[in-house]
């Protein structure tokens, strides 16, 4: 098939037909499921790429990608998109990637939240995940965000006041910088979102509570708090049936051993742990995480931190969904943040959060000013909108401008396909260090007659063990690697159990070997499975080795 257009993004209906492209031009590689339904009865689609002459896709390590848990983050699931076309169309094509798709299961979830993305693109307003009413049933009392030019955008709204808390900067008359203390003469403002006013009083301007407030990824058990203490979080864990869509999911596939959730707002890797320190976590999981998101850093030039960072220095995400899928479930997650325009003014977003702790407001503006640079010169100024006189029904003569919201933490559609080419090598780098289980006889030997001691060495070639992580062990996720035998009816096993646990395997070559003693009835035959629930099975047929 020719190759799709990313450089738009895709509306609801447009995904399901792209997925569904998907399936009918690679056949034998790709299908998709509903995995559940979004509030509003939307399905919520999950490619599966696995090629079926390899393996069932079970029998294989898995891995896993979602995107657009945020509804406004929709550069997310254009990025999945794009690496469901990078594995599709480099099979048969690129050695490498052939090899990888030929032995590794792949689970996309492009639109976690298909509501909130048929929201924003539709451009009836920006949501945070999903478009159910919450924390309240009905619209409360203040400033709403909406498009009320009807530009199609929401943008920014400044009224001149002399008791402003913003000026204009001087090095940029498009720029609002924060009143500084002593200044006292010239022009101040006051600045909203772009909005209107439900029941105003005609004085003050605040904030609503926001209509559609839930957080998806806020709704997990792991270090969960309630609304009162967490922003989004519903009324209790897996409330939401996106939520309970992923867990299902994720439970229902017991291979998967790395996960990758995409968002966009801060061009980084956040990496485990959460609510452990450093030193606290188990010294193989942190160099797993280290080693993998320094890689990440790498391909896409993001910076990479942890949870605990995150939660310790810049701001407190209880419930989320990486949290989770580690702390309960022992998997090796990353969540992505691919894009933030700020990060054209030069710096990461670990120095943006000093500095606007610190209130380095020069810095802040030099920031802004970098980034308005970039959209002149990259987006020939498409990206903000200048300022512009409105007469607004509630408020009387305004000036509406500033950054387009969806292009401020997402990516223009001429960039998306260098986000997702970028993103896409560093998740192949990730599911090519998956543990890879292999096997063979080394011994079938005559020791009597009939009797044969049959020898079987076991190793793991992948740089994960076969346990992904400590932690999985810990939570009792990743059992130990098992061998059997299956012999035919009449033959006798003599010495050795019908299924021998040998444990789990270290990276990079850790090997184990397995012996049973079996009296054969007539030839010798029957076979060896060697089963791992993340690095997969090997089967070996006694006859060809004899």
């Amino acid at each position: 098939m020719d190759k799709p257009d990313f450089a738009k993004y895709y509306r609801y209906g447009e995904m399901t037909e792209l997925l569904e492209l998907y399936v009918s031009e690679f056949s034998g590689l790709a299908s998709v499921e509903s995995i559940g339904k979004s509030y509003e009865g939307r399905d919520i689609w999950a490619l599966t790429i696995s090629h079926s002459a390899t393996g069932e896709p079970l029998e294989k390590p898995g891995f896993y990608v979602d995107g657009n848990i945020h509804g406004s983050e929709v550069t997310a699931s254009m990025t999945a998109l794009y690496f469901a076309w990078t594995l599709l169309s480099g099979h048969g094509e690129d050695k490498a990637l052939t090899k990888l798709v030929d032995e590794t299961t792949f689970y996309i979830i492009p639109a976690v939240s298909p509501d909130g993305v048929e929201h924003v693109l539709s451009k009836s307003g920006l949501v945070r995940s999903g478009t159910r009413m919450y924390p309240h049933e009905e619209e409360r009392d203040g400033l709403h965000q909406e498009d009320i030019d009807g530009d199609g955008m929401i943008l920014s709204m400044r009224i001149e006041d002399p008791g402003g808390g913003w000026k204009v900067s001087d090095k940029d008359p498009r720029l609002l910088v924060e009143r500084r203390i002593n200044d006292v003469g010239g022009t101040f403002y006051r600045v909203f979102p772009e909005g209107r006013i439900r029941n105003f009083d005609g004085v003050e301007i605040k904030d609503a509570p926001r209509k559609q407030g839930l957080d998806f990824n806020r709704n997990f058990p792991a270090n969960w708090e309630p609304q009162v203490k967490q922003s989004g979080a519903g009324e209790y864990p897996f409330s939401e049936s996106e939520t309970r869509a992923l867990a299902d999911f994720i439970l229902a596939h017991p291979n998967i051993c790395g996960l990758h959730s995409l968002h966009t707002g801060m061009e980084s890797i956040i990496r485990p742990p959460a609510t452990q320190m450093d030193n606290e976590m188990p010294a193989g999981d942190l160099q797993s995480a280290l080693d993998i998101g320094k890689l990440g850093v790498e391909l896409t030039g993001y910076v990479l931190f942890s949870y605990r960072k995150l939660n310790d220095d810049i701001y407190v995400a209880h419930g989320d969904f990486a949290t989770w899928t580690y702390e309960q479930l022992g998997l090796l997650v990353f969540c992505d943040e691919l894009w933030d325009v700020r990060a054209r003014g030069g710096k990461d977003y670990v120095e943006l959060s000093k500095m606007n702790k610190e209130r380095d407001l020069d810095g802040l503006e030099e920031v802004e000013l970098g980034a308005l640079k970039w959209n002149d010169e990259v987006l020939h100024g498409e990206g903000f909108v200048d300022w512009r006189p409105f007469e607004h029904p509630q408020l009387g003569p305004v000036e509406l401008g500033g950054w387009d919201r969806i292009l401020r933490n997402n990516a223009p559609p001429k960039l998306l396909e260098e986000t997702g080419e970028k993103m896409a090598q560093f998740l192949t780098a990730h599911a090519q260090a998956s543990p890879r289980l292999r096997a063979e006889f080394y011994e079938v030997k005559a020791v009597g007659d009939g009797v044969y001691r049959i020898g079987v060495a076991v190793r793991n070639d992948g740089y994960l063990p076969t346990n992904v992580t400590r932690q999985a062990v810990k939570m009792q996720q990743a059992p130990p690697v098992e061998a059997r035998i299956l012999l035919a009816e009449g033959d006798e096993l003599v010495v050795g159990e019908v299924v021998e646990e040998i444990g789990h395997l270290e990276r990079y070559g850790g090997r184990k070997k397995v012996e049973w003693v079996v009296r054969f009835a007539g030839e010798v035959g029957g076979r060896v499975e060697i089963v791992s629930k993340k690095a997969g099975v090997v089967r070996l047929d006694l006859r060809e080795r004899t």
